[in-house]
Parts: C-alpha cells; sequence; structure tokens
C-alpha cells in the first residue's frame, strides 16, 4: 500500500498500465507536455456511388483569439491511409466551406482528413483547440445530410511545425471495451458504418459474431443488418459514422 501512494496515479505510465488492463481506463490523453495545439478529428470523405461531401468549417483562432492572417492545412488520406493530397487555405472567412468530389480528389472511393489551423503568432497561454466543424453528405446532388465531427485523432502545434502527433484515443491489450450505439435499426432497407482508427496501433473488434481489423489511419465501411449493434473492441473509442438508408432516404450521424 505505501509503494501504491508513492505512484502518481496520473502518471504515463500508469494509465498506460490501467488501460492496457481496462482498470478505471482513461480513453483520452492529455496534452500537459506540449505548447498549443490544433486538434482535429478523423473526418469521413466519401465520392463513391454518386456522393459528395461538403466540409464546412471555422477561423477558430480569429473567432475566439482574434489572431488574424492565420491559416488551415486539410491533409487528404485514402481509406488504406495512402496520403492523396494537402491543401493550404489562406485569406479565410469566419465560416469556411469546401466541395469534396470525384474531381475534387481524382477518386470515387473514401477516407479519411484532417485540418490543422495555424499561425505565426506565438499564442502567450497554453491552448488547445479542436474544430469539430460539420460535414455534409450529399446523394447524387440531392439535398446534405449534416454531422459534426466524430473522433479526435491528430494534433499538431499552431506556430508552424512538420510534427503531426496522434494517440489522442487509447486503446488496451484485449477487446474488452464494449460499446452499444443508441439507435434501434429496425425497419431500415440497409445500414452503413464507417470506422477510422484515429491511433497509430492496429485495432481489433467485432460485432456480432464477424471479427475485424482496422490498421493504424485507415477507413472501413461495413454494411450491418443488426437491429442492436455493439461493437467491443480494444481501442477505448471507436464510433462509427453510420448512414441509413430508407427508400429513397438516408440519414447520416455519429454513433
Amino acid at each position: 500500500m505505501k509503494l501504491l501512494n508513492k505512484i502518481n496515479i496520473n502518471s504515463q505510465l500508469f494509465k498506460l498500465l490501467r488501460n492496457k488492463l481496462n482498470i478505471k481506463p482513461v480513453p483520452f490523453s492529455d496534452f500537459n507536455n506540449v505548447n498549443s495545439v490544433s486538434v482535429s478529428d478523423a473526418f469521413l470523405w466519401r465520392t463513391d456511388n454518386g456522393f459528395t461531401t461538403k466540409f464546412k468549417y471555422s477561423d477558430i483562432l480569429n473567432l475566439f483569439f482574434k489572431i488574424k492572417n492565420s491559416w488551415v492545412e486539410i491533409h487528404f488520406f485514402s481509406k488504406n491511409n495512402k496520403f492523396i493530397k494537402k491543401e493550404k487555405f489562406y485569406n479565410l472567412n469566419l465560416s469556411n466551406e469546401l466541395i469534396i468530389n470525384s474531381k475534387y480528389l481524382n477518386i470515387e472511393d473514401f477516407g479519411s482528413f484532417y485540418i490543422y489551423h495555424y499561425s505565426n503568432k506565438k499564442m502567450e497561454e497554453k491552448n488547445v483547440i479542436s474544430n469539430r466543424c460539420y460535414l455534409g453528405f450529399s446523394h447524387k446532388n440531392n439535398l446534405y445530410s449534416f454531422v459534426h465531427g466524430n473522433t479526435l485523432a491528430k494534433f499538431t502545434e499552431i506556430f508552424p511545425s512538420n510534427k503531426i502527433e496522434t494517440d489522442i484515443v487509447q486503446t488496451t491489450a484485449f477487446q474488452n471495451n464494449n460499446y452499444t450505439i443508441q439507435k434501434y435499426f429496425d425497419n431500415f432497407d440497409k445500414t452503413e458504418l464507417f470506422f477510422t482508427n484515429p491511433t497509430s496501433k492496429k485495432i481489433y473488434f467485432s460485432i456480432e459474431d464477424k471479427s475485424y481489423s482496422l490498421s493504424p489511419g485507415c477507413t472501413k465501411l461495413l454494411s450491418i443488418n443488426d437491429k442492436i449493434i455493439t461493437i467491443r473492441s480494444n481501442c477505448l473509442f471507436l464510433r462509427p459514422t453510420v448512414f441509413s438508408y430508407k427508400n429513397n432516404y438516408y440519414d447520416v450521424h455519429h454513433s
């Protein structure tokens, strides 16, 4: 007991041990040892089967910190985590949008992307900003269905840096984390689940009696027919983006 009292229960080593053994796990890492950072979700883009993605984001640094002349970088990856392209956007408005279609990416498929906010002005205090943003998905030029950011995944310093880090979401040693989506999937024609691995480690999960794996940064599409969906995983926050279809209509939301 005396030995345990000497251990800082909030230390990184102790958190790692707790997470691996799933003993009161801490699902997210903290940012205590970094400077001001911009955190990005693992956003889903899709241009497959007639889909177009609309990305709406704010100039966070101007909106909340009155920092002018900031810019953003958006990094696009394939479903297999292969780098596609990087775009820089200057002269931002408070509200901005980007249309992501097959012409823009030169590919009809799906994958992930990340947004980072930068400024040449160093911030006096340590700040962590996260632009959760909104994604709209239009099928065959119909109205967009919108959903906001889903899974915190990567971060970098706001003062320009080439170093991008991950593992905000933590993992365990075994598939002992259960997550049931709060929705009853009955009377839908089809349900699609998009999973993106937000970590630098290979993760494993199962739905009903089927097992899957997902390499770092990769995105997977699953079609599910179950009425109640429970995900068992070694990832402490594996939350898919959900597309539900009924006749000529569909809805998209995070789980």
